[in-house]
Order: structure tokens, then C-alpha cells, then sequence
């Protein structure tokens, strides 16, 4: 569904803080150039949670465990629920939206491409068919899948979200290498675990972050197809992503804005 005459440039980044890593995605739909498109691998800084676009924190989240917590939060320029960022390689695709496809029909062909790459990893990994769509206040994104997710087992292996931003669309998510969501549980209120992700160390044992993203970038390449090269940020798209963070990602009135 992508268009194959796209030029591809990859971006394994170092590990950032979540309002940087934030204003990085946001930058590069803002910044892309026409016919082009982007894919950026990276990691946090430190366990982060994430709130969706147009997600209720305030009010809902245990004001309490979460000051209690030495957890970063950030809210992210895409929809849907929230994510604890700890463990895991974290994707994001940009792209730019043409009328003929649909932004769903890139959900899904990108969450079928990852779940290759994760079976090369010997992952035993399928599509969710579940086609009920969860509430933004249901709670955090990996306690239930929705439909074209990876899962393992009807258990939540990769969450993704995405956004329009001008005419590109921005698709990101987080493949859990490790770790436990349920610490999410707490600070929604709920004492007890219900969380279904399931992470790589289970299926298959420790993984690096640079291995799993190995096994992405191929399957990604492959599937997408036109020229690839390994490019960092431009000037503009640095710039961009310092102005979305100072005046967007790392303020807490944006974070707790609802």
C-alpha cells in the first residue's frame, strides 16, 4: 500500500529522554519531504510512560502512586491508550498519506510486516482478529488488543498508534522486549494485574534492543521496497523537534492537559 518510488531513510537513534523522543517523531512528519519517507528505531532513557493524544490521565491515573513513581510521563502526538516504555524497541514510520490508501491499510500492513520479522526471531506470533475497539478511558493500551495487533497467544506483544500530521501520517509503537505493564495497573487505580502483553523474553529469551531492530529494518526494507540509505536529522527537523519540545512535549500542562 505504500507507494514503492519512496526514498527511505533509516534512523537507529540512541536512547532519549520521552519528550525528546516525542518531538523527534513529531518533527519528522512535519519535516517530511514529499516522496519520501522515514524509519526511526529507538529506545528511552528511562521508563517512561505515555498518554495517547486525546487519552483522560487527569483524574483517572492515582495522582499518589504516580508521584511515588520515578517513572517520566509524556503525552504522545498519536492516539491511543497509555504505554509504559521501559524495555522494548520502539518504531516509528512516517509517511506521506496519499487519498487512493487508507491510514488503517497502513496499520495493518506495517503490524503484518513486523510480525514477520518477529517469527524470524522464531516469535510465534499472530495478527489479533478482535475486532471490538477499546474506550480511551478503558485503561493502559497493552491489558487488551486491538484488531491487526501483534499478539502471541491472544496476549499483546507490539501496541501501535498512529496520526495524521499535515498530509503525512505518523505510525509509531513499542515492541516489548522485556519488562512488566502491569506496573501501569497500579497507577490507573486497580490493585490487581490485568495486563495480557506478553514480551520477547518469553517467547524466545533475552534479546537486545540492536538485534530486534536488526530483524525490523530487514523486514521493513524488504517489504517496503525503494532506496534506502542510513541518514541522521537534518538541520530543520532538529530544529522543529527543539521548538515541539520546549513548547509542547516537556511541559507538564501539555502532559496533564486532560
Amino acid at each position: 500500500m505504500v507507494a514503492p518510488e519512496i526514498s527511505w531513510r533509516l534512523i537507529h537513534d540512541v536512547p532519549r529522554s520521552g519528550p525528546r523522543n516525542m518531538a523527534l517523531d513529531h518533527a519528522l512528519a512535519v519535516c517530511l519531504p514529499r516522496n519520501e519517507g522515514v524509519l526511526r528505531l529507538y529506545s528511552w532513557k528511562r521508563p517512561t510512560v505515555s498518554f495517547g493524544r486525546n487519552e483522560p490521565a487527569v483524574g483517572r491515573y492515582s495522582e499518589q502512586v504516580v508521584c511515588s513513581t520515578n517513572f517520566e510521563y509524556v503525552r504522545r502526538p498519536t492516539g491511543g491508550r497509555a504505554v509504559l516504555h521501559d524495555k522494548e524497541l520502539t518504531y516509528s514510520i512516517v509517511i506521506p498519506l496519499r487519498e487512493t490508501v487508507r491510514p488503517r491499510e497502513i496499520y495493518e500492513e506495517i503490524n503484518r510486516t513486523l510480525a514477520k520479522a518477529l517469527i524470524s526471531l522464531n516469535a510465534p506470533v499472530t495478527l489479533s482478529k478482535d475486532r471490538q475497539c477499546q474506550p480511551l478511558s478503558s485503561g493502559p493500551c497493552f491489558q487488551s488488543p486491538a484488531a491487526g495487533e501483534v499478539t502471541a497467544n491472544g496476549r499483546k506483544l507490539v501496541g501501535s498508534a498512529q496520526a495524521r500530521i499535515g498530509g503525512r501520517l505518523l505510525q509509531h509503537g513499542s515492541i516489548l522486549l522485556d519488562g512488566d505493564q502491569s506496573q501501569l495497573d497500579g497507577l490507573f487505580g486497580d490493585t490487581s494485574s490485568r495486563a495480557t502483553s506478553v514480551t520477547l523474553r518469553e517467547l524466545v529469551g533475552a534479546t537486545s534492543p540492536d538485534f530486534v531492530a536488526r530483524a525490523v529494518a530487514v523486514n521493513l526494507k524488504g517489504h517496503l521496497g525503494g532506496k534506502w540509505a542510513s541518514v541522521g536529522y537534518t538541520h530543520e527537523e532538529i530544529e522543529t523537534a527543539g521548538r515541539l519540545e520546549n513548547e509542547r512535549y516537556n511541559k507538564t500542562s501539555w502532559t496533564w492537559r486532560k
